[in-house]
């Protein structure tokens, strides 16, 4: 003979199904969130460094300004020169600078790949599971 407590039915079988679902769905939510978070982390690291390169071109302009005064002192070179070469160099370390930042946030997917693939994953297990 078999007792009520030892058979399980249809309903509770059926909502336990349910609430494994809801906690995966849950579990599912909190990894999108962290995945988003460090795509965002990835896209202000990458303005940290355009930052730095607008750093860098502001210095261009005080080395320039600075250049001006050092080559009218020197013997004789005229200032045209010193604007060149400061001004190349400067100019070339901040165009380094945003084009590493340009390039970091271009390369960064703000979609959550990973946990759309498991998402997608865990709704096929379920669907399996159910049928």
């Amino acid at each position: 003979m078999v007792h009520q407590d030892d058979k399980r039915t249809i309903v509770n079988l059926f909502t336990d199904v349910v609430g494994d679902a809801v906690h995966l769905f849950q579990t599912e939510i909190r990894l999108i969130r962290a995945e988003i978070n460090e795509k965002f982390s990835r896209l202000a690291n990458g303005g940290t460094l355009i930052a730095a390169g607008g750093v860098a071109a502001l210095a261009a302009v005080f080395l320039l300004l600075q250049a001006i005064v050092r080559w009218l002192a020197v013997a004789g070179l005229p200032d045209q020169w010193g604007y060149l070469l400061v001004g190349i160099v400067v100019a070339a370390a901040a165009a380094g600078l945003l084009i590493g930042g340009i390039n970091r946030i271009k390369s960064t997917n703000l979609m959550p790949d990973r946990t759309l693939d498991q998402l997608k994953a865990d709704f096929a297990t379920v669907k399996e599971h159910v049928q």
